[in-house]
């Protein structure tokens, strides 16, 4: 095979994928989304995320015929955890979300000095440590949400590179239903080089499904957004949105 058959099989296929276009959103979700410059927060700063894999739960029979021994066959489908990273402000406004997130999970009683507390300093974190009182009590209860409440419907989207923006092409995205944090990995911190601070959560979730899409069989991409600069190179023009 030649080189320009192997760069034509690749034209015809939209090009090649690159895993850093993605797009991670979270439909009806129990805490409030955090937002940003009028877009959700998350596909601004989640930085690291997978598409499920897909597993099944196989069995095994015996003495189907003489001498083959064990036949193994699926049975269940198997959903496994994903996880997400995201990059934090200086808010750490992704920690607060995902912190609120499983609080609500785990909802308990609540005393003055709660999560909003803008005048919670140094000062009195070490008012509360101390023997005086202050904080939480220590035999206060705490009630388990139904995972009706707390549970939500996720959407990861690999995307690629269009006429107009870097995730225009949506070739494939995974639906999770029922998705819910169970895990925020602990947030590493140092003295030494400057460094973004990071948060990772581990999410569970019901099932998940895969809704595809095409992108190669667009005529508008193969024509009028791929054009000819005079030099024999291909460069993208820009058209209008929505196409994809």
């Amino acid at each position: 095979m030649s080189i320009n058959t192997f760069l034509s099989n690749i034209g015809a296929k939209g090009g090649m994928s690159f895993t850093n276009n993605f797009v991670v959103k979270f439909v009806n979700c129990p805490i409030t989304l955090p937002t940003a410059e009028g877009a959700d927060f998350f596909e601004m700063f989640c930085n690291e995320a997978q598409l499920p894999n897909i597993g099944t739960a196989q069995g095994q029979m015996n003495g189907i015929y003489v001498g083959s021994g064990q036949v193994s066959y699926p049975h269940t489908r198997t959903f496994t955890e994903i996880q997400l990273g995201f990059l934090c402000d200086a808010n750490l406004t992704a920690l607060k979300f995902l912190q609120d997130w499983v609080d609500f999970i785990f909802s308990g009683e609540h005393n003055e000095q709660g999560e909003n507390q803008s005048g919670f300093d140094l000062a009195s974190m070490q008012a509360v440590s101390g023997t005086s009182g202050g904080g939480r009590n220590e035999n206060r209860s705490i009630r388990l949400k139904f995972r009706d409440d707390y549970a939500c419907t996720m959407a990861i989207t690999k995307t690629e590179m269009g006429g107009n923006t870097t995730t225009e092409r949506a070739p494939i995205t995974y639906v999770l239903e029922k998705a819910y944090p169970y895990a925020i990995d602990a947030v590493p911190l140092q003295f030494g080089n400057s460094q973004l601070t990071q948060v990772t959560a581990q999410f569970s979730y019901m099932r998940h499904y895969v809704i595809k899409n095409d992108i190669t069989n667009h005529e508008k991409w193969a024509n009028d957004k791929f054009k000819d600069n005079g030099g024999g190179t291909s460069i993208l023009a820009p058209g209008p949105a929505g196409d994809f």
